[in-house]
C-alpha cells in the first residue's frame, strides 16, 4: 500500500509539473499567425538571462565521502524513507530532503539563491538544458563516477546534456493510451494519436489529460507533424481536429486518472505510465499502448547546482544511486522502469510484467524524447490549447 500511495503522490505532482511549464499564458491572435516572429518570452523556452558569476566545477577524480551532510531538492516519492535511511547507514552522510512541485519552482529557487542552498537537484530533461544555459548547474562529469557504466544505452547521450557533464538520468516515464480490452473491439482500439482523436463509437467518452504540452504534442503527431513544429498549417489542422474531438471527451483532467480508468468511468484515455500502471493493477482488463505516431518519453535527472557546497558527498550520492540495487526501491515507490542496466530485473514480477513499466523493443521504437521548444513555439502551444479549452 505504501508504494501505491507514494506513486500516486508523485503522479499528482507530475501533472502539475507539465501544467506549470508555461507560467505566463500568451493567448491571443488567430491560429493562422501561430508561427509569426514573436518577442514574447513565456517560461519553458531557453531563458534570455543567464545568472552572473564565474564558472564553477566539480570535475576531477572521484573520492567517496564517508561523512558529512547533503541537501537534496527533489520530486515527492523520489527519495523514500527506506532509501534515505540505507544511504545514511551505508555512507555515513546525513541527508536533508526537500520537495518541489514543478520544474519552474526548482528553477525559481535556484535563480533566487544563485544556485546555493542544495547540493543535489532533480530537474526534468528540458529543464536541465535551461539550467545549463542559465549557468545554474555545476559540471561534475559523470564519466568520472565508477558506476556510470550502469546507465542504459538509450539514456547515455540525451539531447539536453549529450556527454552527461551536468546530469545523470534518475527516473523516466511515458505518455500513452489506456483502453479496456473487455469492452472495446480489437478493430476499434486506437493504436495511434490519429485514431485516438478520431474515435470509433464503441470507445464512448474518453479521458484526456488537462495538459497543454501533452495534448498539443499528441495533436501535432495526429496530423502528421511532431512536437515543437514550426509549420503553421500543422497547428491549424491540429486545432480543427481537437475541436471536432471535443464531443468525445468525458473528463479532461490530470488528476484521478487511474481511478477513472480502473472504475470504467472511461474505457479509453490519455495517461502517464505511472497512472496507467496503477489503473492496470486494479482492473486487469486494461491495456497500455505506445501510440505508433509518437509516444512521449520524459526523463528526470540528478544534477548539482552551481552553489553546491558538499561536493564529495553529492558525487557519492550520485554514484550510489547509479547502483541498481540501491535504486530499485525508488522505482517501486514511483511506479517506473529503471534507467540502469539490471534494474528492471530487481523489480517485483508484477512491475516487470507490465508494459507500462518495461516497454518491449517494438514499443520503445515509438518513443520520442520530450524536447524543449523555443519561446515562440511555446506561445503557439498556449494559443492552440487555450482556444481548444474555451
Amino acid at each position: 500500500m505504501t508504494t501505491i500511495i507514494a506513486a500516486k503522490e508523485h503522479q499528482m505532482l507530475r501533472s502539475r509539473q507539465t501544467w506549470h511549464r508555461i507560467v505566463h499564458q500568451c493567448v491571443g491572435a488567430a491560429l493562422a499567425a501561430l508561427v509569426a516572429v514573436s518577442t514574447s518570452a513565456c517560461s519553458g523556452g531557453i531563458s534570455d538571462v543567464a545568472v552572473s558569476g564565474g564558472d564553477v566545477s566539480a570535475t576531477g577524480t572521484y573520492k567517496a565521502a564517508t561523512s558529512g551532510e547533503l541537501h537534496i531538492y527533489t520530486w515527492a516519492g523520489y527519495m523514500p524513507d527506506g532509501v534515505i535511511k540505507k544511504f545514511e547507514h551505508d555512507t555515513g552522510i546525513s541527508l536533508t530532503v526537500d520537495t518541489f512541485d514543478s520544474n519552474e519552482a526548482l528553477e525559481a529557487k535556484l535563480q533566487s539563491t544563485g544556485g546555493e542552498g542544495y547540493d543535489i537537484v532533480m530537474p526534468s530533461d528540458y529543464m536541465v538544458k535551461q539550467l545549463i544555459a542559465e549557468k545554474l548547474l555545476m559540471p561534475f562529469d559523470a564519466s568520472t563516477l565508477p558506476n556510470v557504466g550502469n546507465i542504459k544505452e538509450q539514456f547515455r547521450k540525451p539531447y539536453y546534456d549529450k556527454t552527461l557533464r551536468y546530469s545523470v538520468p534518475y527516473e523516466y516515464g511515458t505518455t500513452g493510451i489506456v483502453y479496456d480490452a473487455s469492452s472495446i473491439p480489437d478493430k476499434d482500439v486506437p493504436r495511434s494519436w490519429k485514431e485516438f482523436f478520431h474515435p470509433a463509437a464503441s470507445l464512448g467518452k474518453s479521458q484526456l489529460l488537462d495538459d497543454q504540452v501533452e495534448v498539443t504534442n499528441a495533436a501535432l503527431r495526429a496530423v502528421g507533424a511532431d512536437q515543437c513544429s514550426t509549420n503553421p498549417d500543422a497547428y491549424q489542422r491540429a486545432s480543427e481536429m481537437l475541436h471536432t474531438y471535443k464531443r468525445s471527451i468525458g473528463v479532461m483532467s490530470s488528476e484521478g486518472v487511474a481511478d477513472r480508468l480502473a472504475s470504467g468511468e472511461q474505457k479509453v484515455g490519455m495517461a502517464w505510465s505511472y497512472d496507467a500502471y496503477q489503473a492496470m493493477i486494479s482492473n486487469k482488463n486494461l491495456r497500455y499502448l505506445y501510440p505508433s505516431d509518437g509516444t512521449t518519453e520524459f526523463v528526470d535527472n540528478v544534477a548539482m547546482p552551481r552553489g553546491a557546497k558538499n561536493i564529495d558527498q553529492a558525487k557519492t550520492f550520485i554514484n550510489y544511486m547509479l547502483d541498481p540495487h540501491h535504486k530499485a526501491p525508488v522505482e517501486q515507490s514511483v511506479g517506473a522502469g529503471s534507467v540502469l542496466i539490471g534494474g528492471d530485473e530487481l523489480l517485483p514480477q508484477s512491475m516487470r510484467d507490465s508494459n507500462a513499466i518495461v516497454p518491449s523493443a517494438s514499443e520503445r521504437a515509438n518513443l520520442r524524447v520530450e524536447q524543449q521548444c523555443s519561446n515562440t513555439i511555446n506561445d503557439n502551444y498556449s494559443m492552440l490549447f487555450e482556444d481548444f479549452r474555451r
